[in-house]
């Protein structure tokens, strides 16, 4: 008779937050992408290229390849998490921490500089739910055990 594996719910939930954001950013970056390649646009007929705007459209390209791979990092976490994979737990607290940090100093920003309530109601669930998987990653142990 084999023994059934403990489910945890928290864990579930922050695979499901993952799985969320995870395509938010992969969606977001190539947008940015996009956006950047555009503004850099082919150079000119002359030679001269763009200026400029060619070293901010690529810059803005760069940044939404970080976007995507960090989208993507969080798509894989997740679905590791669900699947009960050690390292997917491990890869999950990781990104959770950093999107933790890096949402709580967005928070604090935005409180501080008088941001828009959609600024800050977006910054707020995304702490939420940044804080949410790091929780259930250091207490979810039992989610991961035995597979």
């Amino acid at each position: 008779m084999e023994r059934r594996r403990s489910t945890s719910p928290l864990v579930v939930l922050a695979a499901v937050f993952l799985l969320v954001a995870g395509l938010l950013w992969l969606v977001t970056g190539a947008l940015f992408g996009v956006l950047g390649g555009l503004i850099a646009g082919p150079e000119s007929v002359d030679g001269s290229g763009t200026g400029v705007f060619g070293a901010s459209g690529g810059a803005l390209a760069v940044y939404g390849l970080a976007v995507v791979a960090w989208g993507i990092l969080g798509l894989l976490a997740a679905t590791a998490m669900l699947v009960r994979r050690g390292w997917g737990r491990a890869l999950g607290l990781v990104i959770g921490a950093i999107g933790l940090a890096f949402t709580g100093l967005s928070l604090a920003s935005a409180l501080g500089g008088g941001e828009s309530l959609a600024s800050m109601g977006v910054n707020l669930a995304l702490v939420a739910g940044y804080g949410v998987t790091v929780l259930a990653l250091v207490t979810g142990g039992e989610h991961f055990r035995g597979s």
